[in-house]
């Protein structure tokens, strides 16, 4: 297959393969040659393995790897050089020797070989050697060539830099001149791929140039290995040196990545002795250049730094007011409102991770980002200006333990107004759920309005400005809710009076949330209201003072409900029954019998669905049979209604247990007249299962219902245990009777053998009556 049939890749693979074939071979021969003490051959093939390093076919990741193979080789050469050494060979006759070679690339290789085995001779002085070498490498001027040659020389020069406690010398300027005069070639060699070739070739140079950039950045992280170089002698004459590199390069990739190498490689103790000079050199950058970036890595080292070791930072380094002074100054140089959103976001994050208590520094932030928006005439953020919004707002949160003390920063909330409604939502639920997590209070009517005032997209069912309402799922928006819910279960205060109006103001906001809303959030106010009266009745009940009294909360939680009786009738209703429990608890029987009167009225009105009615009638019986403290007359009237309701109920079935449920009304121990008897009517349990009876006769004509009579047998059993004097053991044995003719009737299946069980156990339990001595009323039944 010939060369344009191939595509670019699999031709690179192809010229990287036949590259490694002839390093490969050459190598070879030259160790051979070595090994049989023929330098001259050596050279030879060594020069030959060197000059597939002159190829310009290559790309750099291609070219890297057969540079990496040589150098590998090259390995054996200056060891074959040491061991010449060793053996009494002088260096500089190598040293002259190998200039002989005919090509300057495998020339000035082969010269950094010897020259590293040179200065380990110390037969001359290093910095001597170094300064030659470097001046040599400048005969290479083909951008990437010139690269790997420069990097190869930095590689072979690692270990013999002079340095504090070097055997090579101990002037450490000699390095940092030797360093800093590679850095500024190498930085030179490699802005000058950029111009090479066409225009429409760029984007694939730039990628080249990222793929090298390593190279250059190499000899920054040798200028901070080296010892000698001390705070003052990096502010003094390495950093310096370095910006002045990296300004007049005026190249855009290579400012970016080397300020970004800058930040990296030094160590935070220079940062913060040259912190001025950094952030200067970043307002003489190219303008396409990213500048947050490479100050948001500067903040994020140094925030870390102060975080592990606050003591650390001298005294008279004030790092928040150097940044916030320089981001205001880029703010005047027509920066982008997204970046200087994004910048102050992080300059927040930056004073908060070690300083999170300073929080007079946050509230200017947010000051100065408030005036640039105002100044902007920007009504809604969106993107990245939006991003940065939002975290302006939420990183005070996170890093503070309590919630409310950002909230009242004068210029926090204002922000969130320019937030669109997703993401003011974020924000809000964020705000909910740290609360929740740091067990935050809420003691004052002023918080709870300032709190839910600023979360209002959660409590009010509103509408987008732009007339958009958004998609909500259910799941996500139950989840809201409880948040908001459990705003409530936060408030506390010894002073009931203050609670109370807490509840009040929060009553106020939850109103305007809408029916969708209300579900969730006032049933949490209702018990909170309600156990406020339960504990002021207590305070009254003991002729303590209290601030506020008990029927006026009562009448709160009765108002409250009523707010929620349109459009959840049935969950109103269970609360309308709550209270009454809660009224009954603290003896107020009129406050009990008005949200029972509630709850009924309620029932006519709202309640039609048939399963929702049973559900409630059963809720309802099981309410009235608690109510202890109401009067004898008031209770009969409300037991009276119920069995009313629980006799119209749609489907015969639920007539039937819903009125034999009512039975139980009508033999209440815990109601008592004022001669403490106990409400028993004996003849109204008897209509109430005499009525079921006549309803379950009816049910057996359209179906198999046995089980309806075994429950009404059920209950004549318990009365007549209880001594209810109107159940005879008649009406038992005739009962008994009929089930036991209407179970011979059915036929074989598994609702049969359910209902076969049930009677079952409970001729079990009248035979156990049986057989109790004392007890003979039992006897009489024919089982």
């Amino acid at each position: 297959m010939s060369g344009q049939e191939l595509s670019p890749e699999e031709q690179q693979e192809r010229w990287l393969e036949e590259g490694k074939a002839v390093v490969k071979q050459q190598a070879f021969l030259m160790k051979r040659a070595l090994d049989n003490s023929n330098l001259r051959d050596g050279l030879k093939y060594g020069s030959n393995m060197l000059c597939e390093l002159r190829t310009g076919l290559l790309s750099p990741k291609n070219f890297y790897e057969l540079y990496i193979m040589v150098a590998d080789e090259m390995r054996h050469l200056e060891q074959y050089f040491f061991d010449e050494f060793k053996r009494g060979r002088r260096m500089v006759e190598l040293y002259e020797l190998v200039q002989h070679a005919g090509n300057i690339v495998p020339r000035l290789f082969l010269l950094i070989s010897v020259g590293s085995v040179y200065v380990r001779s110390k037969e001359a002085p290093a910095r001597d050697i170094l300064k030659d070498l470097v001046e040599m490498c400048r005969g290479v001027q083909h951008p990437m060539r010139g690269l790997f040659l420069r990097s190869y020389l930095l590689q072979c020069a690692r270990d013999k830099l002079p340095d504090v406690g070097s055997e090579f010398g101990e002037d450490v300027g000699d390095s940092v001149d030797f360093l800093m005069h590679n850095f500024a070639e190498m930085n030179k060699l490699w802005v000058r791929m950029q111009h090479q070739g066409p225009v429409r070739d760029r984007e694939r140079r730039e990628k080249e140039r990222l793929d090298l950039r390593i190279l250059v950045g190499t000899n920054l992280v040798r200028l901070s290995n080296l010892e000698g170089v001390d705070g003052p002698m990096y502010k003094a004459l390495v950093l310096p040196r370095i910006l002045e590199q990296v300004i007049n390069c005026k190249d855009q990739i290579a400012q970016q990545y080397l300020m970004e190498c800058i930040i990296q490689v030094f160590p935070d103790e220079f940062h913060l002795e040259t912190l001025s000079d950094l952030l200067e050199a970043t307002q003489q950058l190219q303008t396409a250049v990213d500048v947050k970036a490479i100050l948001v890595a500067l903040m994020r080292r140094l925030a870390a730094f102060a975080t592990n070791d606050p003591s650390a930072i001298p005294a008279d380094i004030d790092m928040l007011a150097v940044f916030h002074a320089h981001v205001s100054k880029l703010a005047e140089s027509n920066l982008p409102l997204a970046t200087f959103l994004d910048l102050q976001a992080e300059l927040l994050k930056f004073s908060l991770g070690f300083a999170p208590n300073r929080l007079d520094v946050v509230d200017g932030l947010l000051a100065a980002c408030g005036e640039a928006l105002a100044a902007a005439q920007v009504t809604r953020l969106d993107g990245q200006a939006e991003q940065a919004c939002v975290s302006l707002l939420t990183s005070p949160l996170h890093s503070n333990p309590n919630p409310l003390t950002i909230l009242d920063l004068p210029h926090y909330a204002g922000l969130i107004g320019y937030l669109a409604l997703d993401s003011r939502k974020e924000v809000a639920v964020l705000l909910t759920r740290l609360m929740r997590k740091t067990g935050t209070t809420l003691s004052e009517a002023a918080h709870m309005d300032s709190l839910l005032s600023f979360i209002q997209p959660l409590v009010k069912d509103a509408v987008e400005d732009e007339g958009q309402t958004p998609d909500e799922d259910d799941e996500d928006f139950e989840a809201e809710q409880g948040c908001v819910a459990s705003l409530i279960h936060a408030v506390s205060n010894p002073d009931p009076a203050a609670l109370f109006q807490v509840y009040f103001v929060a009553r106020k906001h939850f109103g305007q949330g809408g029916s969708k809303r209300i579900k969730y959030t006032l049933p949490a106010l209702v018990f909170r209201s309600l156990q406020l009266a339960v504990m002021l009745k207590e305070r009254e009940q003991q002729e303590e003072e209290a601030p506020v009294s008990s029927k006026k909360v009562f009448a709160f939680a009765l108002d409250t409900i009523k707010g929620l009786a349109g459009s959840e009738p049935a969950l109103a209703l269970r609360l309308f029954l709550q209270g009454a429990q809660a009224a009954n608890r603290s003896r107020e029987d009129k406050i009990a019998y008005e949200f029972v009167s509630q709850a009924f009225i309620l029932y006519e009105d709202d309640i039609s669905d048939s399963k929702e009615q049973m559900e409630l009638v059963q809720v309802s019986c099981a309410t009235l049979c608690t109510l202890d403290k109401l009067e004898p007359e008031d209770y009969d009237t409300l037991i009276t209604n119920t069995t009313k309701h629980a006799a119209r109920l749609l489907k015969k079935p639920d007539q039937c247990r819903a009125v034999c449920l009512c039975s139980h009304l009508f033999w209440n121990a815990g109601v008592k007249y004022d001669d403490e008897r106990s409400f028993h009517d004996g003849k109204r349990v008897l209509d109430c299962l005499q009525r079921a009876l006549k309803i379950a006769d009816v049910c057996m004509q359209s179906g198999m219902n046995v089980s309806l009579f075994i429950e009404i047998l059920n209950r004549y059993i318990f009365y007549f245990e209880a001594r209810n004097d109107k159940i005879t053991i008649k009406y038992l044995q005739g009962l008994l009777d009929l089930v036991k003719e209407h179970l011979s009737a059915m036929d074989a299946s598994p609702e049969a053998d359910a209902v076969r069980a049930h009677y079952k156990a409970t001729v079990a339990h009248v035979r156990r009556m049986q057989a109790e001595a004392g007890d003979t009323r039992f006897d009489e039944l024919q089982l």
